[in-house]
């Protein structure tokens, strides 16, 4: 078994989940109940700018690696692709 890349990674993914959680209930009350309009906007700017995050992280890595500019040379200076090369002479 490989250990995981993020130390206690169960840990992380509890807190986020359990913070999600607690703001959807402030916002389900501030939406519902709450008659300050101001304190309305602000959560549902909140949960917009948190789908544009959820967005933009689901394409960034979804894409990551994929573009490259130029094409491996297979040189030992490009990690992408290392042909082993003749020695000069």
């Amino acid at each position: 078994m490989t250990p995981t890349r993020v130390p206690h990674l169960r840990i992380v993914v509890a807190a986020t989940i359990m913070a999600i959680l607690g703001y959807a209930g402030f916002s389900l009350w501030v939406v519902l109940w709450s008659q300050d309009a101001a304190m309305k906007g602000d959560v549902i700017g909140t949960w917009k700018s948190f789908a544009v995050l959820a967005f933009g992280f689901w394409l960034g890595s979804s894409s990551a690696g994929k573009a490259k500019d130029e094409t491996p040379t297979g040189t030992p200076a490009d990690p992408v692709s290392v042909v082993p090369q003749e020695p000069a002479q």
